[in-house]
C-alpha cells in the first residue's frame, strides 16, 4: 500500500502504540550498504553495470509469485499468505524453511507479521535448496524478497458472532512498518476478546441442580417454618424468601410474612459456560540492519491471555437457630442461599509471556555464518473456585457473630477454592556455518555445521483451599546438540548438453545431543533429490533419530483447565480438570522415519503439479502428546485419570507420554492448479491483461494405511484406526479467486466415518461411530478503491479494506451413533460444537 522514499523512511515518527518502537526506530536508522555491482566496457567504450536481482537466493527459483498474484488473495501478514500459497508451495503441507531478501532469519519470524505490500515477490527455490541450506531433503525453501523502499501504518477493527447467538468477539490491531534498503523495522499492538457462550444460549442442561438468586427460609423438617408466621400469612408458611431488609439488619417476623411462600429461581443455564471468555493482548517488535558484512536483529515478543469459565451458582445450606441475634424465629430454620446474588464459581486461567531473539548473519569470505541467540520466560496461574465453605459459614453463624450477616451477601472468603502457579525460563544459542568445500562437475559440495545449547528451569507451585502450598516440584536441564550435513550434487543438466541422470543431489547428515541426567544421543539421516527430466521431481529421505525431550516438553508451564469431554464409561459429558504443560519424566526413546514424493508437471510450468507420496515411521520409546481419551487409552493410562467414588470423571493428566512403540504409514497426495500460469505470454494477437483474474486451486489426500499404538509391554497393541477415532481417509479443498482489488476464498474438509470402541461401567461393551463433517470455510475481501478503473486508488478508499469470513459455512457437526442408530447421551448438537457457525466482519486502513 503506501511507501515513502528514504528521506521519508528516516524523518517518519512511529505509530505510538508503544514507546520502545521509538528506540527500535533509532538503533535501526543508518546507511544501507550498496548492492554489489561489476562493471564492464565493450569495444565502443560503453560501460555497462550489472547488479544481482535484489534478494536473490543462492539457488534458483522454481515459481514465484509477483505482487500483482499476492495482491490477489487479500491476506493482511505474511504468515496469513503463507498458509494461503501452502498447498502450491508444498503438498505434505510441512512448514517452509524462510529466508528474507536470501538470507535465512534464525529465531527472528517477525518478518511474519508484515503485511503482504511489503513484498516485491514470493520465491519457491529449486528442491535441492534444502540441501543447500542444510536441511533435510523433501522441505521447501521459500525466498521473501522485500520492496528495497516501503512505509505503511495500519489499523484494523473486526466483529465477530456465531450465527446461533450466545457467543460474540473483536479485536484490534495497530501496527506499523518501514523498509529502507536492508533495514528495516515493525511494531504491532493487538488486543482481542470473546464472549463466554453460556449453555443457556444453546439448550444444554445445566450440571448443577436449581439455584435461588435470592435464598429462603425453609423449615427444618416437614412443617411450618414458625406458627406465628403462619398466623400472619393467613396459611401455614413453610418457605419464604430472604426479605430486601434483611440485608441490612436482623429482620422481623412481619418482613418473612410479607415474603412468605416465595422463593425466586433462575435458569441455572444461564450461569455455566459452554467456552470460556477470553481476554488477549499482545505487542510485537522488531529490527534488522546492517552491521559491516552481517546483518543483525532484534525481536521482541510479550503478551498476556486469560480465560474465565462459569460452573454455576454456589448454593449453602445452613442452620440458624432460634435465639440468635438474626432470627426472628422461636425454633432453628434451614437456611437456602446463594453465595451473592447471581456470582458464579469461576475457573480462572491467566498467562503471560516475553521472549527476545538477537541474530547476527552475513558471509565472511566464502562462510556462510550465523549466531542467534534467545531468552524466553513465561508465567501461568490457574484458579478452581469448587462451592462454599459451609463449615465456616455455618461455625460463624454458630458464634452469634453480629458482624456476620446470614442473609446478606458473602465475601469471597468463603469461597472453596485451589489454584496453582507455574513458571518456566530457558535460554538458547545456536550457531550455524556453511561454505562449499569440494568442487564435483555438477556443482560444489556444500557443508553446513550448527551447534545448539540451551539451559532450561521451570517451577510449579499448587495450592489448596486455604491458599497454602499443598505441592511443589522443579527441574532444571541442559541441553547440547550439533549436527553436520552435506549436500552432494551429482548430476546437473546444463542448458544445451545432454544429462541421462538429469539433476541429481544428495544429502547426509550426523549430529548428537547430550540433555541433562541422558547421554548421547546419535542422530543420522540421508536424503536424494532427483529430478530425471525438467517436469518431474523425485525426493526420498531416510533418518534415525536418537529422541530427547524438547525442553517445552520436560518444563512448559503447568496449566489446569476445565475441559468438556465425552466419558465413554458413564456416557455423559463431563469437566474434569485437564492438566497440560511440561512433564520431567519424560525419557529417551527413538525414531525412524521414511519418505518418498513424486513432483510431476505435466504441462511443463506451474500451472499444473500432481504430488504422491508415501510416509512411514516407527518409534520406541519415544515422545506423544496425550491422545483422545478413549476407553482404550484409559485402560493403558489409568494412573493418568481421577474419578470419583461414584466414577465421575475429576481429572486428566493430558501432559505428554512416552510409549513403548509406534507404527504409523500413509500415502498423500495432491493436485494443484494456477491459473494464469505464472511468466505467461499474451496469445498471438491479444495483449496481456493488467489485473487478471487469478484462480488457484488444490485438493490433497491422506490415506492412513497403519497407525498402531504399544503403550507398554504386556499390553495389547491399540489399532487407532479402529479403537479410537481417526479416520483413515481425510480430504482438504482449497480454491481462491481474485485480483487486486477484490477476491474470495473457500476451503473444505472432510474425513471418512471413524470407531471407537467404549465399555460402559456396567461393563456392556459398545462401538461408536463417527461421522466427521463436511467443513466449509470462506471469505471475501474488497478494497473500494482499486477496482474498476482505480480512480481512487491513491485515494481514502484505496487505503481501506474490507472483509467477510465466513466459518463452518454449513454449521455441520461430527456426528456419533451407537450400532442401533441411536444418540448416545452427551452427543447431542450443541454438546459436540456448541460454536457452531460464526461470522467475521473486519475494517482495516492504511496510513
Amino acid at each position: 500500500m503506501p511507501s515513502a522514499d528514504i528521506r521519508g523512511l528516516v524523518s517518519m515518527k512511529p505509530a505510538r502504540i508503544a514507546a520502545p518502537a521509538l528506540a527500535v526506530l533509532c538503533w535501526a536508522a543508518g546507511e544501507a550498504p550498496a548492492q554489489s555491482q561489476s562493471a564492464a566496457a565493450d569495444p565502443h567504450g560503453t560501460i555497462v553495470v550489472t547488479a544481482p536481482p535484489r534478494g536473490e537466493a543462492e539457488v534458483a527459483a522454481e515459481t514465484e509469485f509477483g505482487e500483482a498474484e499476492i495482491a490477489s488473495y487479500g491476506a493482511d501478514s505474511i504468515d496469513e499468505l503463507l498458509d494461503r500459497l501452502a498447498p502450491l508451495i508444498d503438498a505434505s503441507a510441512g512448514d517452509p524453511v524462510v529466508l528474507v531478501n536470501g538470507k535465512e532469519v534464525g529465531f527472528d519470524r517477525s518478518i511474519l507479521a508484515y503485511p503482504p505490500e511489503a513484498l516485491s515477490r514470493i520465491a519457491v527455490l529449486k528442491a535441492e535448496a534444502a540441501a543447500h541450506y542444510g536441511h533435510p531433503s523433501g522441505r521447501r525453501v521459500v525466498n521473501l524478497v522485500l520492496k528495497r523502499h516501503y512505509a505503511s501504518r495500519h489499523v484494523e477493527a473486526a466483529a465477530s458472532w456465531a450465527t446461533g447467538g450466545g457467543q460474540y468477539g473483536g479485536d484490534v490491531t495497530a501496527g506499523q512498518v518501514a523498509i529502507a534498503g536492508e533495514m528495516r523495522w515493525n511494531v504491532q499492538g493487538r488486543l482481542s476478546f470473546d464472549s463466554a457462550l453460556r449453555k443457556s444460549a444453546r439448550d444444554v442442561p445445566a450440571d448443577a441442580g436449581p439455584v435461588d438468586l435470592v435464598g429462603y427460609a425453609a423449615s427444618s423438617g416437614q412443617g411450618a417454618i414458625d406458627p406465628a408466621l403462619s398466623d400472619m400469612a393467613g396459611e401455614m408458611v413453610a418457605v419464604a424468601a430472604i426479605p430486601r431488609e434483611a440485608m441490612i439488619g436482623p429482620p422481623s417476623l412481619a418482613d418473612f410474612a410479607a415474603s412468605a411462600g416465595r422463593i425466586h429461581p433462575a435458569d441455572p443455564a444461564r450461569f455455566e459456560t459452554l467456552l470460556p471468555s477470553r481476554r488477549n493482548a499482545s505487542l510485537n517488535l522488531g529490527a534488522t540492519r546492517p552491521l559491516g558484512p552481517f546483518s543483525v536483529s532484534l525481536t521482541v515478543n510479550a503478551s498476556s491471555n486469560r480465560s474465565i469459565r462459569l460452573r454455576g451458582v454456589p448454593m449453602a445450606s445452613v442452620s440458624l437457630p432460634a435465639g440468635s441475634p438474626w432470627s426472628p424465629f422461636s425454633g432453628d430454620v434451614l437456611l437456602v442461599r446463594p453465595l451473592a446474588g447471581d456470582r458464579a464459581l469461576r475457573s480462572e486461567n491467566r498467562s503471560r509471556s516475553l521472549s527476545l531473539a538477537l541474530a547476527l548473519s552475513g558471509k565472511l569470505g566464502s562462510w556462510r555464518t550465523s549466531l542467534s541467540g534467545n531468552y524466553a520466560r513465561s508465567w501461568a496461574s490457574s484458579r478452581l473456585e469448587r462451592g462454599i465453605d459451609t463449615r465456616l459459614a455455618q461455625s460463624l453463624i454458630d458464634a452469634r457473630d453480629r458482624t456476620f450477616n446470614p442473609y446478606g451477601w458473602w465475601s469471597e472468603r468463603l469461597l472453596l477454592a485451589s489454584g496453582s502457579r507455574s513458571d518456566s525460563e530457558s535460554f538458547g544459542a545456536r550457531f550455524t556455518v556453511a561454505r562449499p568445500v569440494v568442487d564435483l562437475p555438477a556443482g560444489a559440495v556444500t557443508a553446513n555445521l550448527s551447534l545448539d545449547a540451551s539451559h532450561s528451569s521451570s517451577g510449579y507451585r499448587r495450592f489448596d483451599d486455604g491458599g497454602i502450598v499443598a505441592g511443589a516440584a522443579k527441574d532444571i536441564r541442559e541441553r547440547l546438540g550439533g549436527e553436520l550435513s552435506l549436500g552432494v550434487p551429482v548430476a546437473r543438466r546444463m542448458e544445451g548438453e545432454s544429462e541421462p541422470l538429469g539433476n541429481l543431489t544428495l544429502d547426509l547428515s550426523l549430529g548428537g545431543q547430550t540433555v541433562t541426567g541422558s547421554g548421547l544421543r546419535k542422530q543420522y539421516g540421508g536424503g536424494f533429490t532427483w529430478s530425471p527430466a525438467p517436469s518431474l521431481e523425485i525426493m526420498g529421505s531416510l533418518k534415525h533419530r536418537e529422541v530427547v525431550p524438547s525442553a517445552e516438553q520436560l518444563g512448559a508451564p503447568r496449566v489446569e483447565t476445565l475441559t468438556r469431554i465425552y466419558d465413554f464409561s458413564r456416557q455423559e459429558m463431563a469437566e474434569p480438570l485437564w492438566i497440560t504443560g511440561g512433564n520431567p519424566l519424560l525419557h529417551r526413546g527413538s525414531r525412524q522415519n521414511l519418505s518418498l514424493d513424486l513432483r510431476f508437471r505435466p504441462l511443463g510450468n506451474a500451472m499444473l503439479s500432481v504430488n504422491v507420496g508415501y510416509r512411514r515411521s516407527r518409534g520406541e520409546g519415544g515422545i506423544a502428546p496425550f491422545p483422545e481419551l478413549t476407553p482404550a487409552i484409559e485402560a493403558a493410562f489409568p494412573e493418568r485419570v481421577v474419578r470419583d467414588a461414584e466414577g465421575r470423571l475429576q481429572a486428566v493428566d493430558a501432559r505428554a507420554i512416552n510409549i513403548a512403540r509406534t507404527e504409523s504409514a500413509e500415502l498423500v497426495s495432491g493436485v494443484a492448479l494456477r491459473l494464469p500460469p505464472p511468466g505467461g505470454k499474451p496469445e498471438e494477437g491479444r495483449e496481456r491483461v493488467e489485473n487478471p483474474l487469478r484462480i488457484s486451486l488444490s485438493l490433497n489426500h491422506t490415506w492412513r494405511l497403519k497407525s498402531e499404538l504399544l503403550t507398554r509391554p504386556g499390553i495389547p497393541v491399540i489399532d487407532q484406526l479402529a479403537e479410537t477415532g481417526q479416520s483413515r481417509h481425510h480430504l482438504s479443498l482449497r480454491a481462491t479467486a481474485g485480483k487486486e482489488g477484490i477476491g474470495a476464498d473457500m476451503s473444505a474438509t472432510w474425513s471418512s466415518p471413524a470407531h471407537v470402541r467404549g465399555r460402559h461401567a456396567s461393563g456392556v461393551e459398545s462401538a461408536y461411530r463417527y461421522q466427521p463433517p463436511l467443513t466449509i470455510d470462506a471469505g471475501l475481501f474488497v478494497v473500494p478503491g482499486r477496482i474498476g478503473d482505480g480512480t481512487d486508488e491513491d485515494g481514502w478508499l484505496g487505503d481501506l479494506k474490507l472483509s467477510l469470513n465466513v466459518k463452518n459455512l454449513l454449521d455441520t457437526y461430527r456426528q456419533v451413533t451407537l450400532g442401533d442408530g441411536s444418540v448416545p447421551p452427551g452427543f447431542g448438537r450443541h454438546e459436540i460444537d456448541p460454536l457452531g457457525r460464526t461470522v467475521e466482519f473486519s475494517v482495516r486502513k492504511w496510513f
